[in-house]
């Protein structure tokens, strides 16, 4: 199948009410809760997971583009922002997010990744401070679409046959050949499961068919939690 693309004004809609969301849900934490450790995201602390949503913010809408390891480019927007308070950080995205929108309108094949990122980011947030994201946005109805390209990309790279997952209103088939995986799970699972944050037994939990241990590499585009994650 071909993966639909949202056109831009829907991403970029998405983006501003998820931002909105998570300036909502950040902007009354204490410095105590801005150092709590992000469990999807153990490398980070709350503080550090918003100075990553600024500063890829920052830098896109000003053309800083990474021209080598991406890793060390996010390492290096976290780092220059360390000291600095949640408000600041979100202060500085409010600034930031009318041009960096304007690029999702203009580019909506390009910047699907980064309402993912925003969106999973949401909920890892969200999670970590012990309270539950808006399940039903349409960025986690977005970010379905923008998975099921990430899939289609790694099933082809692994050399692996077309999958199918289903939310139960909709169904995604990507791949080429035969369907020799399938997954069902409501759209929010399936937003944290093929977005790599759901443990490899929480992943056997779900309903599927086929040979998961096979499929992995085509399902999981980053390493999965060691731990389940609760939320």
């Amino acid at each position: 199948m071909t993966v639909p693309v949202a056109n831009g004004e829907e991403r970029a809609a998405a983006y501003a009410a998820c931002r909105g969301r998570v300036r909502a849900l950040l902007g009354v934490i204490s410095d105590a809760q801005a150092d709590v450790i992000v469990p999807a995201c153990p490398d980070w602390t709350v503080r550090n997971l918003a100075a990553h949503l600024t500063g890829i913010c920052r830098d896109l809408a000003e053309r800083n583009l990474p021209t080598g390891d991406v890793q060390a480019w996010v390492d290096r927007q976290i780092a220059e922002r360390a000291e600095r308070s949640v408000a600041s950080l979100l202060g500085e995205w409010d600034e930031f997010s009318p041009t960096f929108e304007a690029m999702i309108v203009a580019r909506p094949e390009r910047t699907g990744a980064l309402l993912y990122d925003v969106v999973a980011h949401e909920h890892d947030a969200a999670s970590a401070l012990g309270l539950i994201g808006d399940r039903g946005s349409d960025g986690i109805h977005l970010s379905v679409d923008i998975i099921a390209a990430m899939v289609e990309g790694d099933l082809a790279k692994s050399g692996l046959p077309a999958v199918r997952f289903t939310d139960g209103t909709r169904t995604w088939e990507v791949g080429q050949g035969p369907v020799e995986f399938t997954m069902e799970a409501d759209t929010y699972e399936l937003m944290r499961a093929l977005g790599s944050r759901r443990s490899i037994g929480q992943l056997r939990s779900m309903t599927h068919t086929g040979d998961l241990d096979r499929f992995l590499p085509g399902l999981t585009h980053l390493p999965l939690p060691v731990d389940d994650l609760v939320e």
